[in-house]
């Protein structure tokens, strides 16, 4: 018959392992959601492309400059008709835009807050005993995340302010153009891209870009609501912070993870702790970490690393005990660790002077190397003698 200590321990690995094998998961099906986005975006240039340069066509030289000069909120009654009509249909093009940024956001996160909510749900009946029914439900938990703000920003403000941005870069992109002698046709390519290039290479790549910085960190703040529902319901009292092994992994969560905090601790970080955020939290019950968990040693998704370029030992599986500070003192991984702290950072981390906390501010930017030098000049004399 199994001890308490080896079924808390059987408990803690199999939540550990659960949770980082779903947060890869996670991720990947972040890669869909940020992809229905980008088809609304491709969708509404396709929309603008040939409308706009259409009517670009049918306005003469003081009829640009005076779009030109035009600024989006101010009045328009006395601008020439055809660039009323031009104004007009771009503010009409940013609304539908924002419509479909909203919809497809709203449809997405609920679904997501209700595979979290079952996933965590799920995850605690395996692990435990007698686990009550748990009344959380995919629409409270989206209602939290909308209501409660991520990074100081509503997420629907967020959203909704990005068709707004978008409008803004067509005025600029097309006052640069005319200012610049472009022709009508070149001013939407700029906009919109190239096809050769799939469309990637305008400047509504930037609207693309945001959205999918808003998706990926809006999933990870429901994700964070959905659990902390889940453990209130639970009396879960402590829980354990895990980041991903990368290089792409901020320094903030790298000084985090594998820490433990009672769930009552108001200075305990609450996730996402910056845009994008991948990290997690799992329960903690006070057993032993077994088993094992991912590492990649490189700076940007290995699924961009073509296989051939991949070196030995760039993927791999570490001690699920092991945190990533551990993880870069390792020897065999410091040419990866001096690329992610930079050389100055790496020698005083590797001589064990300043940990990757000390290295950030509570808000989790880093410290500049000269801020560094002056809150600890005796830690860099040591390091680098005089010049340090």
């Amino acid at each position: 018959m199994a001890t308490f200590e080896e079924n808390r321990d059987r408990a803690q690995q199999l939540v550990f392992d659960s949770i980082l094998r779903h947060s890869l998961a996670v991720e990947r099906n972040t890669r869909g959601m940020t992809a229905e986005m980008t088809k609304v975006v491709e969708a509404a240039g396709a929309a603008l492309g040939p409308e706009l340069q259409e009517r670009l066509d049918n306005l003469n030289q003081g009829e640009l400059t005076a779009l030109m000069r035009y600024r989006p909120g101010t009045k328009v009654d006395k601008l020439p008709t055809r660039v009323q009509s031009v104004i007009s249909f771009i503010a009409a093009w940013s609304d539908d835009l924002g419509l479909a940024i909203s919809s497809t956001w709203q449809e997405g996160a609920k679904e997501f807050a209700q595979a979290e909510i079952d996933f965590v749900s799920d995850l605690m009946r395996e692990a435990l005993e007698d686990v009550p029914k748990i009344g959380v439900t995919a629409a409270a938990v989206y209602r939290q995340a909308m209501a409660q703000p991520v990074m100081g920003v509503f997420l629907d403000d967020a959203l909704r302010e990005e068709s707004t941005k978008t409008r803004y870069r067509v005025y600029t992109t097309i006052r640069n153009g005319v200012t610049q002698g472009q022709t009508n046709a070149e001013i939407v390519r700029a906009l919109r891209g190239t096809k050769s290039m799939n469309y990637t290479d305008g400047e509504l790549k930037t609207t693309r870009n945001n959205l999918n910085s808003i998706v990926r960190t809006g999933r990870s703040h429901i994700a964070s609501i959905a659990e902390e529902e889940v453990y209130d319901a639970l009396g879960v009292d402590e829980l354990v912070f895990i980041a991903t092994l990368d290089g792409r992994t901020t320094f903030i969560c790298s000084s985090y993870d594998s820490r433990v905090f009672k769930r009552s601790d108001n200075s305990r970080p609450r996730l996402p702790l910056h845009w994008g955020e991948r990290s997690r939290y799992a329960p903690y019950f006070g057993g032993k970490i077994a088993g094992n968990r991912p590492y990649v040693k490189a700076f940007e998704p290995i699924q961009r690393i073509r296989k051939n370029d991949r070196p030995e030992g760039m993927i791999g599986q570490v001690r699920a005990s092991t945190s990533m500070n551990e993880f870069l003192k390792r020897p065999d991984n410091s040419a990866f660790a001096r690329e992610y702290f930079g050389d100055t950072r790496y020698r005083l981390f590797k001589e064990g002077k300043l940990d990757i906390r000390q290295m950030v501010r509570a808000d989790g930017t880093k410290y500049s190397i000269a801020e560094l030098r002056q809150r600890y000049a005796k830690d860099f004399r040591e390091v680098f003698g005089d010049a340090g």
